[in-house]
């Protein structure tokens, strides 16, 4: 008994160089279930006129908190900013002592970490498509800076580039452009803005 296929099928056409692709039907349903699940998650957390705002509104504040803090830090690494929104917002927070204790600032720092490396890594893998959208603008030095210091120093330079006030974002899509080590790239950035952050 064969097992079925899960990579698409290719059907030869008449011109040696066209494919078609073909997909089955089942194929389809995991990928929209996963959209539908991840639409309907979003519509409770950001809307506040769902059921669970009258069991557990605490739960759904701090909810609400981190979402507010996951898109500043997708403003902030993927887009190419004179300066970072999400690190407006953190000082804003480390400066008022007296709502936040050093236990809850150093939650936030850990979850600033992950969605810095979170976004990092989102650009790192898109790099085409995002490095058409959103660097259009920027100056060509900055991309030659971040060009000469990342094929010299590879992910060494991009702890650097992650650590300092060096242009975070440019570096991002140049490591990708070049295809630096993912893995060394992710332990770069994340331990890189665990320093800034603590810092």
């Amino acid at each position: 008994m064969r097992r079925p296929r899960k990579h698409p099928r290719y059907i030869l056409a008449r011109h040696r160089f066209e494919r078609t692709v073909t997909l089955r039907e089942d194929a389809l349903y995991k990928p929209f279930l996963v959209t539908f699940a991840l639409l309907l998650i979003s519509m409770i957390i950001v809307f506040p006129t769902s059921i669970f705002d009258q069991t557990i509104p605490g739960v759904m504040a701090v909810l609400r908190q981190l979402v507010g803090w996951m898109s500043l830090s997708a403003v902030a690494t993927l887009f190419v900013l004179p300066v970072s929104v999400f690190d407006i917002e953190l000082i804003r927070i480390f400066s008022d002592s007296a709502r936040y204790s050093d236990l809850t600032v150093g939650g936030i720092i850990l979850f600033a970490v992950f969605a810095d490396t979170l976004f990092a890594s989102v650009g790192y893998r898109f790099t085409r498509t995002l490095r058409n959208l959103f660097m259009r603008k920027v100056k060509r030095r900055t991309v030659e800076v971040s060009n000469v210091r990342l094929q010299k120093y590879g992910n060494i330079g991009m702890f650097i580039f992650a650590v300092t006030p060096l242009p975070f974002t440019a570096a991002i899509y140049t490591a990708g452009a070049l295809r630096l080590n993912r893995l060394g790239f992710l332990v770069a950035v994340s331990s890189a803005r665990l320093i800034k952050y603590c810092a």
